[in-house]
């Protein structure tokens, strides 16, 4: 009897010991070596007749990615992204998720924020996208950066005016064209 419960008390222990390392386990993420099954989600701004000028698959993209970036792939999109179709794969590497996109008509794939491609993409000076900004809202350029959105570069820019309002206008890094422009209230 003093064994059975022993042994009771043993898997008790090790059962809620077991039950607080599960608790402490970042669920949001699969185990190393563990797969999840990864579904294609398709952004609201793809229209329906885009489909027809994707050229690689779903599984073609993932297959892609993982050669950019090792890892285990939590998520898969496609969206469109300054007029091209790219799926944007998440892929959850060493504690951190990475997002890596490919072209869905060439199969071209690259890493958020890689230096080579940005040194390819990004055709406009700063001081020419001023340009083109002062030529679109007269005043003082305040703030200005260059960021990566969603595999493309832009340059993101506030404008104060002489009577103090402010415009915020993004310019394709590439292009050079205007993008986005809002005023503040």
């Amino acid at each position: 009897m003093k064994a059975i419960t022993t042994a009771m008390i043993g898997a008790l222990l090790a059962g809620s010991l077991g039950a607080t390392a599960y608790a402490d386990h970042d669920d949001r993420h699969p185990k190393q070596n563990e797969q999840w099954p990864v579904f294609l989600k398709i952004d609201d701004d793809v229209p329906a007749d885009a489909m027809k000028k994707v050229l690689i698959t779903a599984d073609k993209a993932k297959q892609l990615a993982l050669g950019v970036q090792q890892g285990l792939i939590t998520e898969l999109k496609l969206d469109v992204e300054g007029g091209m179709l790219v799926y944007q794969v998440e892929i959850f590497h060493n504690g951190d998720d990475e997002d890596v996109y490919v072209d869905a008509q060439t199969g071209q794939a690259w890493r958020e924020n890689d230096q080579l491609r940005k040194q390819q993409l990004v055709k406009i000076t700063e001081e020419e996208a001023r340009k083109i900004a002062l030529s679109k809202v007269s005043g003082t350029i305040v703030d200005v950066e260059l960021d990566e959105e969603d595999g493309q570069y832009v340059y993101s820019m506030e404008i104060r005016t002489k009577k103090w309002q402010e415009a915020e206008i993004e310019i394709s890094a590439t292009t050079g064209e205007v993008l986005d422009m809002e005023w503040d209230d």
